[in-house]
């Protein structure tokens, strides 16, 4: 990996490990409730799913996820809530692939633009833009997570 791609990950790393230590923290009763709009565990669960989605190859499948797409791409509420166990094992699957996705990148690539999430979002964005949507996406979703946690007295995560 280069020297900037290993920078650009830094964020996301960090993100990612402030979920994870949600999962770990977060009580059933908060996990379950609603709060900014969506069931916390289903906001995690999009943090997660996105991720994945911005680096997954144009045409290549996504790895399974413990919930639907609708619920996913916050469409629709999620039905049955989703454990924490599988939210985890699920979020190292995603893991691996992110960190796939960051070990591919040259210094060269980062400014290139990343065709495939491009086509995806419908404009066009460069590589360190997706560097960056991995972190700021999943950092907006935790906050309303970590806003669940402060409203029953428990310390945030972030």
């Amino acid at each position: 990996m280069s020297r900037e791609a290993q920078a650009a990950q830094g964020p996301f790393e960090h993100m990612y490990d402030l979920l994870t230590e949600y999962l770990k923290v977060c009580p059933d009763e908060v996990w379950a409730e609603e709060n900014g709009g969506w069931p916390v565990w289903q906001q995690i669960a999009h943090a997660f799913w996105v991720m994945d989605l911005f680096v997954c190859p144009d045409g290549e499948s996504m790895p399974p996820a413990p919930f639907g797409a609708e619920a996913a791409r916050l469409k629709a509420r999620g039905g049955e809530v989703v454990g924490r166990a599988a939210m985890k094992e699920y979020a190292a699957a995603v893991k691996f692939r992110v960190d796939a996705w960051f070990a591919r990148l040259t210094d060269a690539a980062l400014a290139g633009t990343n065709p495939a999430l491009s086509k995806k979002i419908g404009r066009e964005l460069s590589y360190m833009a997706t560097a960056v949507m991995l972190a700021s996406h999943s950092g907006y979703h935790l906050g309303a997570c970590d806003a669940a946690l402060r409203d029953h007295g428990l310390p945030g995560v972030f």
